[in-house]
Order: C-alpha cells, then structure tokens, then sequence
C-alpha cells in the first residue's frame, strides 16, 4: 500500500517537501539570517553587472526588454486562463481538455522561460530597489511555487491517463489551486509597479 503510493505521487509528494521545507525554514527564521547578505549581490547586480549597466545606462533597452516580460506574463496567464477554465468546463467545452492542456503547456513553458531571462533583466537594473521590497519576494516565492506546482503536479497528472477518469473534484481542486497561484504572482508583479 505504501509503496504503492508513494510511487502514484512522488512528485507531489516532493513539492509537498518542499514547500514543508520552506515553511519550517521561515519559522526558523533562516530567510531572515540570509537576507542580510543578499544585498552586495542586488548591489552588484544593480551597479556592475552588465545587465545593470545596460538596465540603467539606456533606457530604451530597459523598457523593452520590460515589455517583452510583461507580454511573456501576458502569455503565461493567458494559457493558465485558458487551461484551467477549460478544466473547470467554463470555456472551450466544444475541444478536448487533453488536446488544449498539452498544446497550452508547450507555450507556458516557453513563455515561462522568457519571463525569467527578462526578469533578471528587469530585477538587475533595479536591483538596489527591488532588494527591499516585501512584494518582490513574494512574487519570487509564488513563481517558484507555481513552477514547481505546474511541472510536479498539474502536468503529471493530466498527461498521467485520460482526463474524464481522473476525478473531477480533483481536477477542479487542481485547475483552482493553479488559478490563485497564478493570480498571485500576477497580482503580486503588478504591485510592484506600484511600489
């Protein structure tokens, strides 16, 4: 039985390591004994670094390579939206959940990968500022979080069998779980703008 279950779900079980692991690491207080000691490199980043330098030197670039991460944001939520509406048989109920999921997940995964590269980009040309802002950080948690739910388990388990023998409240908790993570880095990326 054990065994059994622990080969059905080992990737949910590691993310729920993972994020146990960061729980208990806050608690500890670790994050804030290592804080401290990031702010050289976002100084670094900020003020020597190429990307830095570039970042504040022309500001042309920065604006567009701003843009281009922002469409990347766009993209990634508009195949979150996409995939989880249809899961929740809100949209596109006409097309075969399996056949969107896997065509919208090529397109995440690539947008996901623009939005990191422009984001360092973006972070590096700010980086003295970005440093102290609360919400910087909880985007970065809720991205990381979002990454790992989607590669560990979302598209394990859709690609895992069919989608009508999969349960459908798991597929409900699954779609809304993916929603609320996404909303958040969303919700928390616009506030830094605000910031």
């Amino acid at each position: 039985m054990l065994n059994s279950l622990l080969s059905q779900y080992t990737r949910s079980l590691i993310l729920v390591a993972v994020l146990l692991l960061i729980v208990i690491l806050e608690v500890l207080e670790v994050r804030a004994a290592i804080y401290p000691g990031l702010l050289p490199f976002f100084e670094w980043a900020r003020s020597s670094s190429w990307l830095g330098l570039i970042g504040t030197t022309y500001g042309s670039i920065y604006a567009t390579v701003e843009a281009v991460h922002l469409l990347s944001m766009a993209v990634i939520g508009g195949t979150v939206l996409a995939t989880d509406l249809r899961l929740l048989g809100v949209v596109f109920r006409d097309l075969p959940s399996e056949t969107l999921t896997k065509g919208t997940h090529k397109v995440f995964s690539a947008a996901l990968i623009s939005a990191i590269a422009t984001g360092i980009f973006c972070a590096a040309g700010v980086g003295d500022k970005v440093y102290y802002m609360e919400v910087f950080w909880i985007k970065m948690l809720a991205l990381v979080a979002g990454s790992l739910f989607v590669f560990l388990v979302k598209q394990p388990l859709l690609n895992s069998m069919p989608h009508d023998e999969i349960n459908p409240w798991t597929i409900r908790l699954l779609a809304v779980t993916s929603l609320l993570i996404w909303f958040t880095v969303a919700a928390t990326g616009r506030w830094i703008g605000f910031s």
